[in-house]
C-alpha cells in the first residue's frame, strides 16, 4: 500500500494530492479570513481555532452536536464551545497539556468584540473550506493540515506558503521509507526538526501499510518554534501515534540530549496534573502555563 494511502472497509479514501490540495486551499481561507481588514497579527489565535475544529473532530461520541454549534454559534459561544471540547480533549489526554497550550491561551483571555469577530469569522472559513471533514474521516492520514495554516498565516500573502510551513507529503514519504526497514512494536522515531509533524505522519502511514499500529511506538520530536510544536501534538491525534508521543521546544545544537530532558519534562508534568478528573481542571491548569 502506498504511503498516503489508508484502506478501511474494503475502499481506498482519496489519496495524499487531493487531502493535501484541500488542506492547502483551507490554509488559504484561513489566512486570509483571519488578516482580512488588519488587526493585530497574532497567529496562535488562528492556529487555536484550527486545533479547536481538529480536536471537534475526532469526539466521535459527541461530534455532531460540536461541529452544528460551531457553524450556528455566535462569537461569545464559540469560545465556549472551544473550551468544552478542550475540556473533553485534555481530560482523555491529559499529557498533551505539556505542548498544546501556546494554542489555548486565547481561551481564557480578555478578548475585545473585534477579535471575537475575527476568531469567529476565521472559524467560518475553515469550516465552509472542509476542515471538520477532512479532520473527521481517515483522510487525515493524508496531510498535514497544520504546516500549511502556520506557513499561510506567517506569509505576507494569503495566497502564499513559505518554505517554512511543512515538508510535502511525497518528498516526507520518501525520506521517510528509505529511513525505515525493520519495523517492530516499541521502535522509537525521532525528529529534532520536527516542526508540524510532517514526516511523522509519513512514518504512520508506512507503520499502519505494514499492519503495525502507530500508537504501539515511540515518538520523539523536537523544534525551537513553540506554535509548531503545539500543533505537532494535535496532529498526534489526528495521526493516531498515542500516548508515546514526546515533544520538546528549544535548540537541540545548545541541548543534544534533549530527548532525555524532554522525557523527565513529561513525567513530571504528568505528576503535577494526575488525579486531574474533570477537563476543567485541566483547563484551569493552562493558567498557569
Amino acid at each position: 500500500m502506498a504511503c498516503g494511502k489508508h484502506r478501511a472497509g474494503g475502499s481506498v479514501t482519496s489519496g495524499p494530492i487531493n487531502a493535501e490540495a484541500q488542506a492547502l486551499k483551507i490554509a488559504v481561507d484561513i489566512a486570509s479570513a483571519w488578516h482580512k481588514d488588519g488587526g493585530p497579527g497574532r497567529t496562535d489565535v488562528p492556529m487555536g481555532v484550527v486545533a479547536t475544529i481538529a480536536a471537534a473532530g475526532l469526539l466521535v461520541d459527541d461530534r455532531s452536536r460540536s461541529a452544528e454549534g460551531m457553524i450556528s454559534a455566535s462569537p461569545d459561544d464559540f469560545v465556549e464551545i472551544a473550551r468544552r471540547v478542550w475540556a473533553v480533549t485534555l481530560t482523555r489526554r491529559p499529557d498533551l497539556t505539556l505542548w498544546v497550550h501556546p494554542l489555548l491561551r486565547w481561551l481564557f483571555a480578555n478578548l475585545d468584540d473585534p477579535t471575537r469577530q475575527r476568531i469567529r469569522r476565521t472559524a467560518d472559513a475553515a469550516l465552509n473550506a472542509g476542515a471538520l471533514k477532512l479532520v473527521a474521516t481517515e483522510r487525515r492520514f493524508d496531510c498535514d493540515l497544520f504546516g500549511p495554516v502556520l506557513g499561510a498565516l506567517r506569509s505576507r500573502t494569503a495566497t502564499k506558503v513559505n518554505a517554512q510551513m511543512y515538508t510535502p507529503g511525497d518528498i516526507a514519504c520518501a525520506l521517510t521509507a528509505v529511513a525505515l526497514d525493520d519495523l517492530k512494536a516499541g521502535q522509537s522515531f525521532c525528529d529534532d526538526t520536527v516542526g508540524t509533524g510532517g514526516l511523522f505522519r509519513a512514518a504512520a502511514q508506512i507503520i499502519r501499510s505494514r499492519g503495525l499500529d502507530p500508537a504501539d511506538m515511540l515518538w520523539f520530536g523536537a523544534d525551537t518554534d513553540e506554535l509548531a510544536v503545539a500543533a505537532a501534538a494535535v496532529n498526534s491525534l489526528l495521526w493516531g501515534l498515542g500516548s508515546g508521543v514526546i515533544l520538546y521546544v528549544g535548540d537541540t545544537l545548545a541541548h543534544p540530549r534533549w530527548f532525555e530532558e524532554a522525557r523527565r519534562g513529561r513525567a513530571e508534568f504528568l505528576k503535577q496534573v494526575d488525579g486531574l478528573t474533570a477537563g476543567v481542571h485541566a483547563l484551569d491548569f493552562i493558567k498557569r502555563l
